[in-house]
């Protein structure tokens, strides 16, 4: 068995074929689906009995994302994990593709690549491209969350065995700080095509804006602390900070939480001024935002 594929599911039922059957569908074969029911009311356990070998089903108390997808990797048998969210699906290349790529390169423990979100119809809106500049570990600390969907990932399970699996006490960030503490030690491939559809619904959670600042801090926090961080890097600390400001300002301001919103654009800007500029830029942004959203 090379590869694990991990589901966590809650209350997602009428997805949830779809993403089977996209994993069963895959060009590469030599896997297990372990879908990890995270205490589920809905039909979910009904949909589940249609399957077979090589799909477990393993339910548990609701319990989170986090602690689910950490449940999946302590029952993989595969020396690589992947990860797909009940209601996204994959192209059917996407696995031989990853496992393709990481037997090249060596030096490489995880595969990402970029997807197109899509309606719930699974129409294509836009493609997410990663936007990489540097190592993935400087990326990911000055750049934010630069994998994206948790779907598009392929790593080695090793290093969760080194590591640990994904904090869940992070309920908005566990998977950046997983990627942060996995680029300390390996190296990230990207695949710059969409191998993953990221469904973009009304039933998703929306995002809470305070838990976003105090987990993306923490992310951040625990990343610039991570031993034998190389000094040209530990001194962009600061720039690292004020860019999540002005990001959590951007997602204050959507919100209407407009005090939050002046709280970290002026944090952004004293910790770096350069962040001035992309706040100058903010009111064009909103303005195209809101007529995009108006023309779906």
């Amino acid at each position: 068995m090379l590869v694990s594929v991990v589901i966590p599911t809650y209350n997602s039922a009428r997805f949830l074929t779809e993403a089977v059957s996209s994993v069963l569908a895959q060009t590469f074969s030599d896997f297990e689906i372990l879908v990890i029911d995270d205490g589920s009311t809905d039909e979910t356990q009904d949909v589940m009995r249609q399957y077979g070998s090589p799909v477990r089903c393993i339910r548990q108390q609701n319990s989170g994302v986090a602690v689910a997808r950490n449940r999946g990797i302590t029952e993989s048998r595969g020396r690589y994990v992947a990860f797909l969210d009940a209601d996204d699906t994959w192209l059917a290349d996407k696995l031989e593709r990853q496992v393709n790529a990481l037997s090249i390169e060596s030096g490489a423990g995880v595969c990402y690549s970029a997807f197109t979100v899509v309606d719930s119809d699974l129409n294509p809106v836009r493609i997410n491209q990663s936007k990489r500049h540097a190592s993935a570990l400087e990326d990911l600390l000055l750049r934010g969350n630069v994998v994206g969907s948790i779907c598009t990932v392929l790593c080695e399970r090793a290093l969760f065995d080194n590591l640990g699996g994904f904090d869940p006490d992070l309920s908005q960030c566990a998977d950046w700080d997983m990627w942060v503490r996995m680029a300390a030690h390996t190296e990230f491939i990207y695949i710059d095509e969409p191998l993953v559809t990221y469904r973009h619904h009304s039933s998703m959670m929306s995002r809470n804006a305070a838990l976003l600042e105090s987990d993306s801090l923490r992310v951040l926090e625990k990343g610039f602390a991570v031993p034998g961080l190389s000094a040209s890097l530990r001194a962009r600390r600061r720039a690292a900070f004020a860019r999540n400001y002005m990001v959590l300002a951007g997602t204050y301001f959507h919100a209407r939480r407009y005090k939050d919103f002046a709280r970290c654009a002026t944090l952004a800007v004293t910790m770096d001024f350069r962040q001035a500029a992309y706040l100058m830029g903010f009111p064009t942004r909103a303005i195209n935002r809101k007529t995009l959203n108006s023309e779906r």
